[in-house]
């Protein structure tokens, strides 16, 4: 089994913003898809080393003095080779983000006990499609349509997705999870088209939080690598786990 890292990025929010400008993705334009600037800058820092499951955390201005902005993620790669990467190949406004010496990382162990209890936290995007090639909609509205005579919950759909899709990693199981936070938030992605077009849409943001058991090392390693949901590249999906 690859080890796996837990790498921490500390940002400069000026430069981050900065860096922003340069992408074209200008707050002043409407709402800063942050899920974007993230993956932009990450892959712009780290090209292929870029991790694929993270999660950006900026705290508001009461907050800045004591919890600085910073992304966390699992990756297969050390802190030594992402900051090795940065400096040969990335521009000196990349690095402005997240200087060399601000990447911190620690390796997970490979021995995870099997009978003890885990809490866990994950921002996600709820969302699927009716079929492979169906447009992407919020899993509420498709649960709606699926069963309209019923009355639905938001959050009970969404824990159901949640559970579902965590537990569809051998070994794992959801003992108990509930949604901690809910938004609709503008996104933007790019279209397949030749240039390629940016376009913005809704998209539910949840905040799950609860309780998780793995049978096995590989189990837990393996949902940590894999995280839950679509739009993993743009900051949903990764799982964070701390003492139950």
């Amino acid at each position: 089994m690859n080890p796996l890292y837990m790498i921490q990025c500390t940002l400069v929010p000026k430069a981050f913003m900065a860096f922003a400008g340069e992408q074209g993705l200008d707050s002043g334009r409407g709402e800063l898809d942050l899920g974007y600037l993230g993956h932009a800058w990450l892959k712009a820092a780290f090209g292929d080393l870029a991790p694929g499951r993270w999660r950006l955390f900026m705290p508001g201005p009461m907050q800045r003095q004591s919890m600085p902005a910073r992304i966390l993620a699992y990756s297969d790669h050390p802190a030594e080779a992402l900051a090795d990467q940065l400096a040969r190949f990335g521009s000196p406004s990349v690095e402005a983000v997240c200087p060399t010496d601000a990447i911190q990382g620690k390796t997970l162990p490979r021995e995870w006990p099997t009978n003890r209890n885990y809490a866990f936290e994950a921002l996600c995007c709820p969302v699927g499609r009716k079929a492979r090639q169906g447009t992407e909609k919020d899993v509420f509205l498709l649960a709606a349509e699926q069963s309209p005579e019923e009355k639905l919950e938001r959050g009970q759909v969404y824990q159901d997705w949640f559970k579902t899709r965590a537990e569809a990693v051998e070994g794992v199981q959801i003992l108990d999870v509930d949604v901690n936070a809910f938004r609709l938030g503008k996104v933007m992605r790019k279209t397949q088209d030749n240039p390629r077009k940016p376009r913005q849409a809704i998209r539910p943001q949840a905040e799950f939080r609860g309780i998780l058991k793995a049978n096995g090392n590989g189990s837990l390693l393996a949902l940590l690598r894999q995280g839950v949901g679509r739009h993993r590249a743009f900051g949903f999906g990764m799982i964070l786990l701390r003492p139950a």
